[in-house]
């Protein structure tokens, strides 16, 4: 028998439950906790078993999370090469174009669609703006090396970075939550319906 008392990351298993469905609330955190005190914990110790639950939170994540990753990835891709004012910014600074805002919206409708909760459209959301301003981040230094050094001539660099990255979240969260309510809402898969 296991100590009730033993857990995982507190964080890492209130992300799962607000990841999966209302009516799985129960069975799969549930489940992964049994194996997690039962089996894991045992065989791995503290920190395996709790690497061991971030992977399978993780994993549930990426579940809900590909298909935006993917949409934010191919436009990142697609607009470096087009010339500026192709895809007008709702804000000057990266990760806050009107097409991402369009990406995120519909990363809030797939999540809250996928499981029936706001909560996971509002994370879809957010971690497809996370990963679009990291894309942005990665081309700018293959193209621009020099700007890999420059946070370390002026640390300020790092501050202003912050800044844009929250810009970039802040965008994600709001146009997400609308996408959320949206996907919460309306009845769900209808489009298939008609196609079938």
């Amino acid at each position: 028998m296991s100590d009730t008392r033993i857990g995982p990351p507190r964080w890492a298993h209130a992300l799962l439950e607000l990841l999966v469905r209302p009516s799985d609330v129960e069975s799969i955190p549930g489940d992964l906790l049994e194996e997690y005190r039962e089996v894991k914990r045992p065989l791995l110790g503290q920190r395996g078993a709790d690497a061991w639950y971030i992977a399978q939170t993780f994993s549930v994540l990426w579940r809900v999370v590909w298909p935006c990753v993917v949409a934010i990835v191919v436009l990142r891709i697609l607009s470096f090469p087009l010339p500026r004012g192709w895809n007008p910014s709702l804000v000057p600074t990266p990760g806050a174009s009107v097409l991402d805002a369009a990406i995120f919206v519909w990363a809030g409708y797939y999540g809250s669609q996928r499981s029936g909760r706001l909560s996971t459209g509002i994370v879809t959301a957010t971690v497809t703006s996370v990963i679009g301003f990291t894309t942005f981040f990665v081309y700018a230094a293959i193209t621009r090396p020099t700007l890999l050094l420059a946070p370390f001539g002026n640390p300020f660099i790092f501050v202003i970075m912050a800044i844009l990255l929250a810009i970039a979240v802040a965008i994600g969260i709001v146009a997400g939550m609308a996408g959320a309510v949206a996907g919460r809402w309306l009845p769900p898969n209808r489009w298939r319906a008609r196609l079938s």
